[in-house]
């Protein structure tokens, strides 16, 4: 039997009257009836809104600047390894080196032979070249550098070429004649977030090389890895992006090397800094706390020829990945990161390289996989705050049913003084054991399935906005609206005192 059609309009004028302009006193009595169910679940929709739709960006300005935080200021100084800074370092070709050696730029093929021969004296595991020879340009010393490649392979030493990328007039991405070798040719890209290298990508362009079952072919980084280190550390699967962690210990071979602060005061690398001024500059002079020399080891390429024996030369080029590259004003290939001001580019694919040798090729990434297969981070972050959630709202709950029982039954037998101070610091104490939750989970996910600090942290940040909404009332008031405008009487009848 339906209701007249008087009565349908008189029910709706009602809901939309109701809606404009609710009763506060019967909402205010109907939020004390709020079930613990309808609290989780705007926690939950408040939660997986903010970490799936990233309103303003929020979620990846705390991603990167909770990277960036901890780079500085915790992986980078105290938990990051040196396992891979020892086994790594960088060839530099920079101003001083022309100047030494008296030799104009660009290098004619046979000068890069030298010194790629050079550092096969040292008997390296892997050396990588991070210069594009793409150029059709004339060159009678092009047989040197390919002769060069062949006393690589028949040394049983790695070398790998940068295939040159997006190049604007269909060049190939290495010189046919050097290509012919069969030298392999590997992916340079790097992915530059605002600026700043803390990314890098686990697959690439695959060039002369064969792809997997899924048509990927790793990037450069983690194919030197796979060959050099994969039968001690096998490579998983990467799902997304390596997340780079930057250590701010440099090598001290790098103990030769000063830099020029913005100030033209002259830093030496290896100063220290204790730990309460690196916190406070951090915040106030961030510039001032971060390193002004790389991690890796470097050294010039001079020094291969002028000073052969020098035991740092030794120590870096002998047993190491050498990653063979430049530092040329005019070059432009220089990235900022974390932890440093800018540095070129080469030093991001020996830290990617540091990364993977130090965590023993499970870095940290933006996906994870559990059980085989991959999972977005942003799930992983969604079931990492439920707990947090759960126990909130049980709080919450529990001090709402305590209002409702102090306001429907007799007078409570302690001081209402004593009520509100001891329900606010068993709040408050609940609280923190979330937050402390909420970072105990994110611990986990780092050190069993490799899920980024970048990515957990905001779990953390998602904690503190839920607690802020329970202590305002935020839920209970949108049950109140809710039950209100859909014609809910309130009665405030006495609970059971249990």
């Amino acid at each position: 039997m339906t209701a007249p059609q008087g009565q349908d309009k008189s029910w709706a004028s009602g809901l939309f009257e109701r809606a404009r302009r609710p009763h506060k006193e019967h909402v205010e009595a109907l939020r004390l009836h709020v079930p613990y169910a309808f609290i989780v679940a705007v926690l939950v929709s408040f939660a997986s809104f903010q970490i799936w739709m990233n309103p303003f960006g929020f979620s990846d300005l705390v991603q990167r600047y909770s990277q960036d935080v901890s780079d500085l200021l915790i992986t980078g100084p105290h938990f990051y390894g040196t396992e891979g800074r020892d086994k790594v370092s960088v060839a530099l070709i920079d101003e001083d080196t022309l100047h030494q050696l008296k030799m104009p730029w660009p290098w004619k093929y046979g000068d890069h032979a030298r010194a790629l021969d050079a550092l096969l004296q040292y008997k390296p595991k892997a050396v990588v070249v991070d210069f594009l020879f793409v150029d059709s340009r004339a060159d009678d010393t092009l047989k040197d550098l390919v002769a060069e490649i062949g006393r690589y392979r028949k040394a049983h030493v790695p070398l790998y070429f940068e295939g040159g990328i997006n190049l604007p007039y269909g060049e190939n991405p290495l010189r046919p004649e050097l290509a012919a070798t069969g030298v392999p040719i590997v992916d340079p890209a790097v992915p530059i977030n605002s600026g700043v290298a803390r990314q890098y990508n686990a697959t690439g362009r695959c060039f002369n090389q064969k792809p997997d079952g899924e048509g990927n072919c790793p990037s450069l980084a983690l194919r030197v890895f796979r060959d050099v280190y994969g039968k001690q550390y096998p490579l998983p699967h990467i799902n997304d992006m390596m997340e780079l962690v930057w250590g701010t210990r440099t090598a001290p071979e790098n103990h030769w090397i000063t830099s020029t602060d913005e100030n033209g005061n002259q830093r030496q690398c290896l100063e220290q800094m204790n730990i309460f001024r690196r916190w406070y500059l951090a915040f106030f002079d961030t510039g001032a706390v971060k390193s002004p020399c790389p991690y890796t080891a470097e050294f010039t390429v001079d020094a291969l020829y002028l000073h052969p024996d020098d035991k740092d030369v030794v120590k870096m080029a002998g047993d190491h990945v050498i990653f063979y590259g430049g530092a040329l004003e005019g070059a432009q290939d220089k990235i900022y990161t974390p932890v440093n001001a800018l540095l070129p580019g080469v030093f991001v694919h020996a830290m990617a390289m540091d990364n993977l040798i130090t965590l023993h090729g499970q870095p940290y990434q933006n996906a994870v996989s559990i059980n085989g297969k991959p999972v977005d981070g942003n799930l992983v972050q969604i079931i990492a705050v439920l707990p947090v959630i759960l126990i909130l709202s049980w709080i919450h709950w529990r001090g709402i049913k305590r209002r409702r029982i102090v306001l429907g039954g007799p007078a409570p037998k302690r001081s209402l003084t004593i009520e509100y101070f001891m329900e606010r610091v068993a709040e408050k104490v609940w609280h923190y054991l979330a937050f402390g939750l909420a970072l105990g989970v994110g611990l986990v996910l780092t050190r069993s399935v490799g899920l980024s600090v970048a990515n957990w942290v905001e779990v953390v940040f998602v904690s503190v906005e839920l607690a802020a909404m329970l202590l305002v009332g935020v839920p209970d008031s949108i049950w109140g609206y809710l039950h209100h405008v859909a014609g809910g009487i309130p009665q405030l009848q006495a609970e059971e005192h249990a």
